[in-house]
């Protein structure tokens, strides 16, 4: 029994400190992010287009970045 709570203990305790649990962003930070989205990948109607995931990688990066990307359509190559 008390090797069980020993591994618990230790793998919550690599939860807490592991780099994956990451906080969330501020409210004006998301706001932002999700409006430079919006302006690079415009809405479009659902079954008009084909559905990728360009908008909400471009927000991810935004909010990773803290908002200070830039809302510029990224280069394709």
């Amino acid at each position: 029994m008390s090797g069980a709570w020993l591994r618990f203990s230790a793998v919550l305790a690599l939860l807490m400190a592991s780099s994956a649990a990451v906080a969330a962003p501020d409210a004006e930070t998301a706001k932002r992010c999700l409006r430079a989205a919006y302006m690079v990948y415009p809405y479009k109607r659902p079954g008009a287009a084909p559905m990728n995931g360009d908008r909400l990688h471009f927000f991810q990066q935004c909010v990773a970045q803290g908002g200070s990307k830039s809302a510029e359509v990224p280069k394709t190559d």
